[in-house]
């Protein structure tokens, strides 16, 4: 309520902006309202939205809405658009969603296509051997060519791993296959020949065994499985973030010993059943508290 009061809607419309506050507008009758609402309304309704197929909309309203998420999470100018559509994608089971979630990874970078393929500018340009000095004239070359001066171009680092730390969240609540291997390929779990953008980045591999973590496919196991095998006396967090995911999936209360583990993928996953609020917050209290 403070954040209505305070914005600059209120003091144009006061008792509209009250209004919607105390009974939100229609999130689908919002998105599609295109250009002509704000990107706040348009953010807010994203984290309203409910996946039309599941809650009694047609098929249009179901493809309308992940036309508007697939462009707003994948080319909106805008971060905090990006972070809506992204979250509201990781809630929907349309199969088109853990796709549109690996593009949104692949284009956090915030540029756009014609910047993503121009070739980067050499960190050093060779010198120009100055002509022209006779007669007493100035040269005419100096001996450093200066290209145009540009802006900067995409998002700042840290918004872009923040981007790419959100999909991978959100692909984990996907519960896919694919995802899995995904995640896996980002905290290096993929096979030495994969890698995916990012994947050197602290809190993105930490998001990458999040993702995992919630991804109930004997994939996830086994990714976290090597994840553990790899981290074990190296990255703690790492280390400890995949022993929770595994427990978490496996229901077996093993310690973090990769071996253990192994031996638990080599036998066959049985993904348990998923933990209730109370139980899943006890669990994440007794991991904090070991921490």
């Amino acid at each position: 309520m403070w954040d209505a009061v305070t914005s600059r809607q209120f003091r144009e419309a006061p008792y509209k902006t009250v209004r919607n506050v105390v009974v939100p507008e229609d999130p689908v009758t919002v998105l599609r309202g295109g250009p002509d609402r704000t990107g706040d309304d348009r953010a807010k309704a994203m984290h309203r939205l409910k996946e039309p197929a599941r809650n009694g909309g047609s098929q249009e309203d179901q493809d309308q809405m992940m036309e508007i998420l697939t462009r707003a999470a994948t080319s909106d100018p805008s971060p905090v658009l990006r972070f809506a559509a992204i979250e509201a994608l990781g809630r929907f089971e349309d199969e088109r969603a853990m796709k549109v979630l690996i593009s949104a990874y692949q284009t956090a970078d915030g540029l756009t296509d014609a910047e993503r393929a121009a070739p980067k500018p050499a960190a050093e340009r060779s010198a120009v051997v100055p002509a022209g000095a006779s007669a007493g004239r100035l040269p005419t070359r100096t001996g450093l060519e200066i290209g145009p001066l540009k802006g900067p171009a995409g998002y700042a680092p840290d918004t872009v791993a923040a981007l790419r730390c959100r999909c991978l969240e959100s692909l984990g609540r996907t519960h896919k296959p694919e995802a899995a291997r995904f995640l896996a390929v980002v905290v290096g779990a993929g096979g030495a020949d994969a890698s995916a953008p990012g994947g050197d980045d602290p809190e993105v591999r930490q998001a990458a065994v999040r993702g995992l973590s919630e991804c109930r496919q004997p994939e996830a196991v086994a990714a976290l499985a090597e994840v553990l095998k790899q981290q074990a006396g190296k990255d703690v967090v790492l280390a400890r973030q995949s022993h929770a995911g595994l427990m978490k999936l496996t229901g077996k209360r093993l310690p973090p010993d990769p071996q253990q583990w192994n031996e638990v993928v080599q036998a066959g996953v049985t993904i348990a059943p998923e933990p209730s609020w109370f139980e899943s917050t006890i669990q994440n209290a007794a991991f904090w508290q070991k921490k």
